[in-house]
C-alpha cells in the first residue's frame, strides 16, 4: 500500500465529485481503499448520504480472536491533552498487570506528524477526527479491529454510531468522545444575553471585547462558524466564493477584536484571559477544574447555536483507532473496550475530560439532577437528538482543503 504522502499527492488535482453509484477511484462504487462516499481522493470521502465501507487487505487482516493479553507489556498511547483520565488508566494497568505511557499531541496536524514519524511506536490513538481518518486508514497506518475484543461497542454505545457512516461496521475505529461547537463566555464580564439573540453567531462581530475574544485555531471551524452566521450548512463546500466570504467575515471579527486563535478555552476563559471563546462543548466540561480559588461555576456560561430555531450549528465526534504496528495488539483492543465502560467513561467524563462518549447510559437529565453538571451548562452535554440534527465538517478533497487551509493563513497573516 502506497505512503500517505503518495495517496495525497496523487490527488493534488482532484475536484470533490458528488456521490455517482459509480465504481472508480474516490466515487460512490468500490476502489482500492473501499466502497461509498464521494470523489475528490485516491480513497472514499465519507459522507452521510455516501457512506464508506473500508477494504480489509489480505496484508492487514485483524488479530484472532480468543488470544491471551500480552505479558509485561508498555502500552503506548496517542492522545490529546486532558483526554484519558489517568485513574481509569491506574485500574487498567493493574487489571493487566501492564505499563500504559501517553504521549501528548497539542492538534490533529501535530498527532498525525508523531505517529506518522514512528509509526511503529504506538499502539493506539485516542482522539482521531473525522477528517484525518481516511487519509490513516488508506495510508495503511491502522490495524482493523476485532470485535470480539470489544463488546461495550455494541453493548453501550448509541446504535447510529456503532456502524457510522465514514467507517461502515467500525472495522478501523470506534466512537469516542462527542461535542457539540458554540460559545463559551464569562457572564460576569459579558452583559449580552448570548442565547437569547435571534442570530448567537452575531455576537462576534457585534459586541465582542477587544483582546478578550478568541476562536478555535483551526480553519474548519473558525470558517464554519462565519458560514453558519449566514445560514449556510455545508461546511464541507469546496465554492471558492463562499469561503473567501468565510474568510473576510473572521477578517472582520480579528481587525475589531484583536481576536487570537487557540484551544486553550478551558483555561483561558475560566481565568479570565478571554472572556468570549468558540468552543467544543467538552473544552467547557472541563473548565471547572481551572477555575481560581473563589471563582464559581455560575460566571461561565455556554450556548450551542444548533438549538436556536433555524440556525445551524455544528456537532462532531473523534474515534479510537489501533496502529498497524502495534507490539500489544489484544491489550490495544482491551483498552478500547475499557474505556467504553459504562461506569469508566463517566468517570473520565465527569472527573477529567469534560467530553463524553456516545453512550447510552449518559443524558442531561441524569447528570444535572445528580449535580455532576451544572442546571445553567446542561447545553454542553450532547444528546443523539441533538447529534442528529447538527452538521458535520468531514474530510475534504486536497484541493478543497487548499482553499480552506489558505483563506486561515490569510486571515492569521492580516491579509
Amino acid at each position: 500500500m502506497p505512503t500517505m504522502a503518495a495517496i495525497l499527492a496523487a490527488c493534488s488535482g482532484a475536484a470533490q465529485e458528488e456521490p455517482s453509484g459509480e465504481s472508480g477511484t474516490g466515487a460512490s462504487g468500490s476502489n482500492a481503499y473501499g466502497t461509498g462516499g464521494v470523489g475528490g481522493a485516491p480513497y472514499p470521502l465519507a459522507r452521510l448520504d455516501a457512506p464508506v465501507t473500508w477494504n480489509i487487505p489480505d496484508d492487514n487482516q485483524p488479530i484472532e480472536s480468543g488470544l491471551q493479553p500480552e505479558t509485561g507489556a508498555t502500552l503506548k498511547y496517542l492522545s490529546w491533552p486532558y483526554y484519558v483520565s489517568p485513574s481509569i488508566i491506574r485500574a487498567f494497568e493493574q487489571k493487566y498487570s501492564c505499563t500504559v505511557e501517553k504521549t501528548i499531541f497539542p492538534d490533529m496536524a501535530g498527532g498525525v506528524a508523531k505517529l506518522r514519524a514512528s509509526p511503529d511506536e504506538f499502539d493506539v490513538m485516542f482522539g482521531v477526527q473525522l477528517f484525518v481518518l481516511g487519509q490513516l486508514i488508506a495510508g495503511g497506518l491502522l490495524q482493523p479491529i476485532n470485535h470480539d475484543y470489544v463488546p461495550n461497542l455494541a453493548n453501550n454505545v448509541w446504535p447510529a454510531l456503532q456502524s457510522p457512516f465514514y467507517d461502515q461496521e467500525s472495522r478501523y475505529s470506534v466512537p469516542w468522545a462527542i461535542w457539540n461547537t458554540g460559545i463559551m463566555w464569562r457572564n460576569d464580564e459579558i452583559d449580552t444575553d448570548i442565547a437569547g439573540l435571534d442570530n448567537p453567531y452575531e455576537i462576534f462581530w457585534n459586541g465582542a471585547p477587544r483582546n478578550k475574544t478568541a476562536l478555535l485555531n483551526n480553519s474548519r471551524d473558525a470558517l464554519g462558524m462565519a458560514m453558519f452566521r449566514r445560514g449556510i450548512t455545508d461546511v464541507n463546500t469546496g465554492d471558492p466564493a463562499t469561503i473567501d466570504q468565510a474568510k473576510s467575515d473572521i477578517a472582520e471579527v480579528v481587525a475589531a477584536t484583536n481576536a487570537r486563535f487557540d484551544h486553550s478555552d478551558y483555561v483561558d476563559v475560566p481565568q479570565g484571559k478571554t472572556w468570549l471563546h468558540q468552543s467544543w462543548s467538552g473544552n467547557v466540561g472541563s473548565a471547572f477544574y481551572f477555575l481560581p480559588a473563589g471563582d464559581t461555576a455560575p460566571n461561565l456560561s455556554y450556548y450551542w447555536p444548533g438549538s436556536t430555531d433555524g440556525i445551524p450549528g455544528n456537532v462532531d465526534n473523534d474515534t479510537v483507532v489501533l496502529i498497524k504496528g502495534s507490539k500489544n495488539p489484544v491489550l490495544a483492543h482491551l483498552l478500547i473496550d475499557w474505556v467504553l465502560d459504562a461506569t469508566n467513561s463517566l468517570t473520565n467524563y465527569t472527573t477529567y475530560s469534560g467530553y463524553q462518549a456516545p453512550l447510552t447510559t449518559i443524558n442531561p437529565e441524569t447528570l444535572v439532577g445528580n449535580q455532576v453538571v451544572p442546571e445553567h451548562l446542561a447545553s454542553t452535554v450532547v444528546t443523539e437528538e441533538q447529534f442528529s440534527a447538527g452538521y458535520r465538517e468531514l474530510e475534504l478533497a486536497p484541493d478543497v482543503s487548499t482553499l480552506w487551509e489558505s483563506a486561515y493563513q490569510e486571515i492569521q497573516a492580516g491579509v
